[in-house]
Formats: structure tokens, C-alpha cells, sequence
């Protein structure tokens, strides 16, 4: 075990999420993260003594990675331009620059794939996932509504259904990476929503 608890702790939630994201979470046994992790099994159950508590924390961690990267990206939209449709377009490419640097098995979203295997059903789970995708979905509607201020749509559209669109096509992205084992595909799906975005407010 590690002198420093705190690291051999990062390493299992590393080794975990790594494995959940490629197998999920159900598939994914507390041996074989002791295994890939290379620490005893003693290390583990020190810092987690059931897989209960090491689900919470990889939604721990996957919630405050989502929340810096929608954070990190809005803010750096922001500064490249001060056009809100442009920030907008912007804030997307740089998620597919994001997902460009993955390889295929770090492309998912370990909210779906718990999900997928019913683990969402525990309230604390589903607290926290859901605080993730509100965010997300909130800061993606403010920026729609500057945008229709500014660009009135060719069509009526709701902020909201807008900001779900991004998040169902990054979702639906996922999926079919999977199945197709073609991680160009978040990219190709995120280019069609800028299509979206600009079919629908860019003047001209």
C-alpha cells in the first residue's frame, strides 16, 4: 500500500472508472480492480468497503470532471468571442477537440452506463447524476436564450429542448461508438448539432 492513502485511493477510482467505462459498472468486479490496480485486497476495503461506496465515488468523480469541463469550456467560449452564437459553436467544437484526444474505450458517460445496469436507482446516485445533467442543461439554455435575442430562429424553438438536444446527441454519440467502434462518430454528431444551431440562427 502506498505511504500516502490518498493516492493508492485515486488509483483504485482511476482503475474503476476506467473499467466501468469500457465494461460498466456491474461487469466490472472488485478483484479485477484489485488486480489492474495492483494493490491488496486489504488497500481496497480500506477505502471502500463495499462496491456500494465505490459507485458513489466514481459519480463523485465523474460529476466534478463534467462540471470543470462545461465550466472550463463556457469560459474559454466566452473569451474567444462575444458573440453568443459563436461562443456557442465554439464551446461545442472544443467537446469534440475534447473527445478528438480519447481513445474508443474512454469515449462514455458513466451517468448512462449506470443507468443502463439500473445502479441509478439508489437515490444518492441519481442525486447526483441529475445535478450533473440540470447544470449542463442550464448553462446550455442561458446561452440559446442570448442567442435568440440577438438571432431570431428561422423556426420556433424551446432553450431548454435546445440544451437537451446537445446533451441526447452526446449521448446517443456514446452508444453508437460502442456499437459501431467508431469514435469519429461524437465528432460527426456534435458537427451536425453546430448545423442545427446555425441553420436555425445564422442571418443570411
Amino acid at each position: 500500500m502506498a505511504k500516502d492513502g490518498s493516492t493508492t485511493r485515486d488509483k483504485i477510482i482511476d482503475t474503476a472508472m476506467e473499467l466501468s467505462l469500457r465494461q460498466g459498472h456491474v461487469a466490472t468486479s472488485i478483484d479485477e480492480v484489485i488486480q489492474h490496480a495492483g494493490i491488496t485486497k486489504g488497500s481496497f476495503f480500506y477505502h471502500f468497503p463495499s462496491k456500494k461506496d465505490l459507485a458513489v465515488a466514481l459519480i463523485e468523480r465523474f460529476s466534478a470532471t463534467e462540471m470543470q469541463i462545461l465550466q472550463d469550456n463556457l469560459e474559454k467560449a466566452n473569451k474567444l468571442s462575444k458573440d453568443p452564437l459563436q461562443q456557442l459553436l465554439i464551446f461545442v467544437g472544443l467537446i469534440q477537440d475534447l473527445h478528438s484526444q480519447l481513445e474508443e474505450g474512454h469515449i462514455g458517460c458513466l451517468f448512462a452506463s449506470f443507468s443502463y445496469e439500473n445502479q441509478l436507482q439508489d437515490e444518492e446516485l441519481q442525486a447526483m447524476a441529475s445535478e450533473t445533467l440540470i447544470e449542463w442543461k442550464s448553462k446550455l439554455s442561458e446561452k440559446i436564450q442570448e442567442i435568440i435575442k440577438l438571432y431570431p430562429p428561422r423556426q420556433p424553438v424551446n432553450p431548454d429542448d435546445m440544451a437537451d438536444m446537445f446533451l441526447a446527441t452526446l449521448e446517443g454519440a456514446y452508444v453508437m461508438t460502442r456499437i459501431m467502434h467508431n469514435p469519429e462518430i461524437v465528432q460527426l454528431n456534435l458537427e451536425q448539432y453546430k448545423t442545427y444551431l446555425e441553420s436555425q440562427f445564422k442571418p443570411g
